[in-house]
């Protein structure tokens, strides 16, 4: 016996409803209410677990997906784990670029105080 549910209405337009049924099939799907059920749960698992936290969706291809499924079983690294690690390494990247970056400018603007201005070379 099945855990008891609740019967609802739904209004979706045609193209959504197109999607919708793209999907039978999918993920163990066997019909409509089965793929609904199933994005509601995903939705809902996918919230962020804090109100100040934010949630990020990534489309794997094969090739990442595999690659991450053979680091879980080696490593027991899961593919949110691996996410948040590269994510976290792009940000100290990226300010490290930032801060050299400001950094040169700095020195450049330093430099162009300290020349004398000549005569010559305006225009």
């Amino acid at each position: 016996m099945g855990v008891p549910s609740s019967h609802i209405s739904l209004r979706i337009n045609e193209e959504d409803l197109m999607l919708l049924d793209a999907k039978i099939g999918q993920l163990g799907a066997r019909n409509r209410s089965d793929v609904v059920r199933l994005a509601i749960q995903e939705y809902l698992r996918g919230q962020p677990k804090l109100p100040d936290m934010d949630t990020v969706k990534i489309a794997l291809g094969r090739r990442d997906k595999m690659h991450l499924d053979m680091l879980y079983e080696l490593e027991g690294t899961s593919k949110e784990q691996a996410a948040l690690e590269g994510l976290k390494l792009y940000i100290k990247q990226a300010n490290a670029r930032s801060m050299e970056t400001l950094q040169l400018k700095k020195a450049l603007d330093e430099s162009r105080a300290l020349t004398i201005k000549s005569e010559d070379y305006q225009q």
